[in-house]
C-alpha cells in the first residue's frame, strides 16, 4: 500500500515507518526540516515537506495514497487547535483522492476514565471520560469515524516506551535524564498510580495490522504492561541508573503540569486495559512484556 505518515520522525511514527517499509509498503512521511527529510530518506521513505501547524500548505499536494497514519502530536497546550486545523485540511484532501483512503487516527488512553487494579480491565467498550486536556481527541475521533468518504480506524496507544536502539526511550526519557544530571527521579501523583505501557515496536506492529486488516469504523487499544506503578518505575530506574542515594521526589499533578505542560495531568491518571480485541481480531502478538528487561536494554544502549 501507499501510506502517508504524519509524525514519521517521532517515537511512534518512526517505528511505524520502519515496520511498514520492512513489510514492503511504500511510505511517504511529513518532514518539517532538512534534517527530518534526510532521516526519512535514509530510512527508505519519501519525504513530503511541511509542518502539522500549516496543513494548508502541504495537504493540497499529497501524492496518490491508499492510507494515512496520523501519528503526529506536539504535546503543547495548543494541541487541540493544531489537530482540528490539520483535520480541516487533511480530510478534504483525502476526499479528492481517486479511491477511498484508510485514515488511522491516533487517540489515546487518556480519553478513558481512571481504574484501579481491583476493577475489571477497561477495553474498547468502555465509555470515554477524557481528561480536559485531551477532550479534543474525542472530537477528532468523531470527525474521522463519521465521515462516509474515508475509512476511519482508531488506535489508542498506552504510554509508549522504547529500548533505546534509536536513541529514544519514550516514557522513561524524563526520569533517565534527571537521574543522570541530578540523581533524582520523580513520582507524579503518588506511589499507586499505574501507567499502562506499550513498546514502540509492538505498537508499530499494531498500526500495520490495523492498516492491513481492520474494518472501517473499528478501534483498538494497544497496551501490554499493566502492573507497573509510578513508584515501581521510579525504583527500577533508580536501581539501574542511579549512583546511590537517589532521591525520589513525589509531586502533585498540578506541579507536573506547571513543569511540563498541561498534558502532564495524564501522568497521574491510573488505568488498566485489555488489548484482547486487537489480539483476537488482528492477530497482534506483542513481544515486549518484561519492563525490567527493557530498562536493562536501555542502559546497555546508553553505555
Amino acid at each position: 500500500m501507499r501510506v502517508f505518515i504524519t509524525g514519521g520522525t517521532g517515537l511512534i511514527g518512526s517505528a511505524v515507518l520502519r515496520n511498514l517499509i520492512a513489510h514492503d509498503h511504500k511510505v511517504f512521511a511529513l518532514a518539517r526540516s532538512e534534517n527530518s527529510k534526510n532521516n526519512l530518506i535514509t530510512a527508505g521513505a519519501t519525504p513530503v515537506m511541511g509542518d502539522i501547524t500549516h496543513p494548508e500548505i502541504w495537504c493540497a499536494d499529497l501524492p496518490e495514497i491508499d492510507a494515512v497514519i496520523h501519528a503526529a502530536s506536539d504535546f503543547s497546550d495548543q494541541m487541540a487547535e493544531i489537530d482540528a486545523a490539520l483535520l480541516d485540511h487533511l480530510i478534504p484532501a483525502l476526499h479528492r483522492q481517486a479511491r477511498p483512503v484508510r485514515l488511522i487516527y491516533t487517540g489515546g488512553i487518556w480519553l478513558y476514565p481512571e481504574s484501579s487494579p481491583s476493577d475489571p480491565m477497561m477495553d474498547e467498550t468502555t465509555a470515554f471520560a477524557p481528561l480536559p486536556e485531551f477532550q479534543w481527541g474525542e472530537s477528532g475521533i468523531n470527525r474521522v469515524l463519521s465521515d462516509e468518504k474515508i475509512d476511519g480506524i482508531i488506535l489508542h496507544p498506552a504510554c509508549v516506551y522504547a529500548s533505546g536502539e534509536q536513541g529514544r526511550t519514550g516514557h522513561f526519557d524524563r526520569d533517565i535524564d534527571t537521574i543522570k544530571t541530578e540523581n533524582r527521579v520523580t513520582v507524579i501523583g503518588g506511589d499507586n498510580i499505574y501507567q499502562p505501557l506499550v513498546h514502540a515496536n509492538d505498537l508499530a506492529d499494531l498500526y500495520r495490522l490495523a492498516l492491513e486488516k481492520a474494518k472501517p469504523g473499528s478501534s483498538y487499544i494497544g497496551s501490554t504492561i499493566h502492573d507497573l506503578s509510578n513508584r515501581k518505575a521510579a525504583d527500577l530506574i533508580a536501581r539501574h541508573f542511579g549512583s546511590g542515594n537517589t532521591r525520589v521526589e513525589t509531586i502533585t499533578p498540578e506541579t507536573a503540569m506547571a513543569r511540563l505542560g498541561d498534558w502532564a495531568r495524564g501522568l497521574a491518571h491510573s488505568q488498566h486495559f485489555s488489548s484482547t480485541k486487537a489480539q483476537h481480531e488482528l492477530g497482534w502478538n506483542p513481544k515486549h512484556r518484561d519492563i525490567e528487561d527493557a530498562i536493562r536494554t536501555i542502559k546497555a544502549h546508553q553505555n
